[in-house]
């Protein structure tokens, strides 16, 4: 086995205290809620040092060579079009993590001769290339639809390949999800699971003038949008019931929970200190809350009116950034009462509080997988660098990013096959990236344009 050199990168910063927060936000500073724990008690043991473990290096995935040749024109003025799902087809294919798509200039003979259809191909050429799997394309326009024709052949086979997908006449603008559909339905082929394009992430993004906004946009990078309507610092996206994300925002002072809804924002919780972290799950909503001069503990609150139903927490240590179970019967939070962050468990109702990590002394934002079975976050090495990490509910620690910048804020795909996070790697501020849940198949979905930070998934 290989063993893999850690980051030795330059400090971060540690759990600071809620007013300080708030002062660093409005300069732009940070975005983290958190308070400096206490000096430990005398009885107290832990370890101040960072997380001590390297990226298992093994048997790597084995990613299966796909050829995309460029697509057919069935009609005039399709060109644009055409070009368009080529990019789709070799981008998000690639972004998958199960394919290796073969650069189009390794193709020795004419693509377009062969036609669409199985009696045309040499398929002995296309084994030849290296492909086990081939993808034909075609468009046609007729009046304002356009009609795509796209399908996968086993190149050692053959033959063309029966995918749950059927093509439907699109508009324009539906053409992109036609493809990610199609894309989903070749996953599905060769994973027996379809695949997650089309699926809505959200984020903040800090622009160059300092003010930081709440985005959305699907998980290819397409359509993007802000949810966030007014200036200033908001940040901590969470989404909701269907067509709802909550955030947090100074709008007027104070960091308070704010909800998208109806197309439209409103103010949803503002007790006097901070508002954040919302957690949605089951008709529940978990939030952070300081409540003026308190500390800040998890709460649950009324997902319409705000209105504070139950508290979860209740220490002199800081609780904070909530995230359900699939079941939505146990909630996962980072606690300072270790004498550090780390990751703790609890009950929906507060009850049977317990610690699960216990490497390192920084471990935060905690994002439970929808499979249920572990729990991915980021935490601080043995050399100040930020990784993200997994633990499972016995806390058994898994580390998935290492020797790529400072990595943040992971969040768990719809299917928890893939991770979502943040990273400074590259020196363009932070940027988004997308890795399968083992951490082998590392891709970029955004590259400059503003820090882009505090990612999450809709589910």
């Amino acid at each position: 086995m290989v063993g893999v050199m850690s980051v030795r990168r330059g400090l971060y910063s540690v759990l600071i205290a809620v007013a300080a927060v708030v002062l660093a936000l409005i300069v732009g500073m940070g975005a983290a809620f958190a308070e400096e724990p206490t000096e430990p008690r005398e009885d107290e043991q832990f370890d101040q040092r960072g997380i001590e473990i390297d990226v298992r290096v093994g048997a790597r995935r084995t990613l299966i060579p796909l050829a995309v040749p460029d697509t057919l024109l069935g009609s005039d003025d399709v060109e644009e079009a055409a070009e368009e799902i080529e990019e789709i087809l070799r981008r998000n294919l690639d972004l998958s993590g199960y394919f290796r798509v073969l650069p189009t200039d390794s193709f020795f003979f004419d693509t377009d001769a062969e036609g669409m259809s199985a009696t045309g191909i040499d398929f002995m050429n296309w084994l030849n290339v290296g492909a086990q799997g081939l993808i034909k394309s075609s468009v046609s326009r007729r009046g304002d639809e356009y009609h795509l024709d796209l399908r996968l052949y086993a190149v050692e086979q053959g033959r063309q390949v029966q995918l749950n997908w059927e093509a439907e006449p699109v508009a324009r603008a539906g053409i992109r999800a036609e493809v990610n559909e199609f894309i989903n339905a070749v996953m599905e082929y060769y994973t027996g699971e379809a695949g997650i394009f089309g699926s809505l992430i959200a984020f903040s993004r800090r622009s160059e003038g300092g003010a930081k906004h709440i985005y959305t946009m699907e998980i290819d990078g397409s359509g993007m949008r802000r949810i966030s309507n007014f200036n200033g610092i908001n940040l901590i996206p969470r989404f909701g019931p269907p067509g709802q994300i909550y955030f947090t925002s100074f709008r007027d002072g104070n960091p308070d929970l704010f909800v998208f809804r109806n197309g439209s924002v409103e103010k949803l919780s503002g007790q006097p200190g901070q508002n954040s972290g919302a957690a949605y799950c089951g008709g529940q909503l978990a939030v952070t809350l300081a409540r003026g001069t308190e500390n800040t503990d998890i709460y649950l609150i009324d997902p319409q009116s705000g209105a504070i139903q139950r508290r979860l927490t209740e220490n002199r240590h800081i609780d904070v950034s909530p995230t359900w179970s699939p079941d939505c019967r146990r909630i996962a939070f980072v606690s300072g009462r270790s004498s550090g962050a780390h990751i703790f468990v609890m009950n929906a109702d507060g009850t049977d509080q317990r610690r699960l990590t216990f490497h390192g002394s920084y471990n935060t934002t905690p994002n439970w997988s929808p499979r249920g079975d572990r729990i991915v976050f980021a935490g601080r090495d043995e050399y100040n660098a930020y990784d993200v990490f997994t633990v499972d509910l016995d806390g058994n620690i898994e580390r998935l990013t290492q020797d790529q910048g400072n990595n943040f804020e992971p969040s768990y795909s719809p299917d928890g096959r893939y991770i979502l996070f943040s990273s400074d790697r590259g020196g363009s501020g932070k940027q988004l990236f997308i890795m399968t849940r083992d951490g082998q198949v590392q891709r970029p979905l955004t590259r400059g344009g503003g820090s882009y930070e505090e990612p999450v998934w809709e589910r």
